[in-house]
């Protein structure tokens, strides 16, 4: 059998498409498919450099060998099954930072990511799009992992903390926006920011974990085996407060 390796892709950058929906990310934080269509349209080679670290690594070389494929997004979409893991668990932290039926879900990411329609536009081939379509619901498990919530300040040090994980491009176009929302502590909050950045870079590759294995584990046991820093190790100057800008994008996205 032929391995994922022996032909690479080269994905390519949609740069007028993927900076036009940036922009209507950044002006309607709400709408996913926006910032699914700025992220993947600007990730090009990217998208190349974090299929091969995964395919390298045991863990993700093994779930590439796998047949039937893992579908992780079936089973985060399965709040049943989630709910019948122990309590404490990764899984049970999960559905707890989901909230209520009306909250996102794993379905509603997929949903707006539309990964096989951008799939040939953007040169996957079928082991791109998998690996693609199983960190699709990546932002939430990154929350949990990094122990961020999600209000405004959680949201913002999560985007941090991925852009420390994975070098995408438009997470490195948001940090300078980030650094001007009018924070009401402008020291703690630019600090905030770049320990943000380092707690993802100095995690290890949250692409390359066995997710399936780990959501029934104590959520402090499944974070030690993923060899996340603690989050108050990471903010040893706890959580910066949001200042009016911040409240006012806030309550626009709460409302949309």
């Amino acid at each position: 059998m032929s391995s994922a390796l022996d032909a690479p892709a080269r994905p390519a950058r949609d740069w007028i498409h993927g900076l036009k929906s940036l922009w209507r990310f950044v002006t309607t934080p709400s709408d996913l498919a926006n910032s699914f269509d700025a992220m993947l349209s600007l990730a090009g080679p990217t998208v190349e450099r974090e299929f091969r670290r995964f395919a390298e690594h045991p863990t993700g070389a093994r779930m590439l060998a796998e047949r039937p494929r893992r579908d992780l997004n079936a089973l985060l979409g399965d709040r049943a099954a989630l709910a019948t893991m122990p309590a404490g668990s990764f899984a049970a932290a999960y559905l707890e930072y989901l909230g209520g039926e009306e909250m996102g879900s794993a379905e509603h990411f997929l949903e707006a990511a539309q990964l096989e329609e951008k799939a040939p536009r953007l040169g996957w081939s079928d082991d791109h799009l998998w690996f693609v379509s199983r960190m699709a619901n990546s932002h939430d498990l990154f929350h949990i992992v990094g122990g961020y919530g999600r209000d405004i300040v959680g949201e913002v040090g999560v985007v941090c903390f991925t852009a420390g994980q994975i070098p995408l491009l438009p997470l490195k176009l948001l940090l300078p926006y980030f650094a001007v929302l009018r924070p009401s502590q402008p020291i703690h909050w630019l600090r905030y920011l770049r320990e943000s950045f380092v707690h993802g870079r100095e995690t290890p590759s949250l692409a390359c974990v066995d997710y399936e294995a780990l959501l029934p584990l104590p959520l402090e046991e499944a974070r030690r085996r993923i060899g996340a820093v603690p989050w108050a190790l990471a903010h040893p100057g706890g959580t910066p407060a949001a200042g009016w800008l911040m409240q006012r994008i806030e309550r626009r996205v709460t409302l949309v």
